[in-house]
C-alpha cells in the first residue's frame, strides 16, 4: 500500500548544513519517535525556504522543510509503504 499525508508538523532534525547550504541529515523526531535517514534524494531552495527528500530504514519517504520564517523544521509530506523496486 502507498499512502501519502500533506503535513505541516514541527520536528527535530539531526544533521548538518554545509557552506553551499547542502543539507545531511541523519536523523529526525517526529511525534515522539526517532526516525534513522537512511537515504536523502532531492533537494531544492523555494521563497518558503529548503526542502529536503529523506528515507528511512523502513522505506517510508518524507518531505523535510526548513522554513525561512520561523528558522524550524517541518515535516510537510510523508509516504507510506512505498514499494522499492
Amino acid at each position: 500500500m502507498n499512502e501519502t499525508e500533506f503535513l505541516d508538523e514541527l520536528i527535530g532534525v539531526t544533521g548538518s548544513i554545509d557552506h553551499t547550504g547542502q543539507v545531511t541529515a541523519r536523523q529526525f523526531t517526529w511525534r515522539g519517535q526517532t526516525h534513522s535517514i537512511t537515504g536523502t534524494g532531492r533537494q531544492w531552495e523555494s521563497e518558503a525556504g529548503r526542502h529536503i527528500l529523506v528515507e528511512t530504514g523502513g522505506g517510508d519517504r518524507f518531505e523535510l522543510h526548513l522554513s525561512r520564517a520561523d528558522l524550524c523544521w517541518h515535516l510537510v509530506r510523508a509516504w507510506h509503504g512505498v514499494a522499492v523496486a
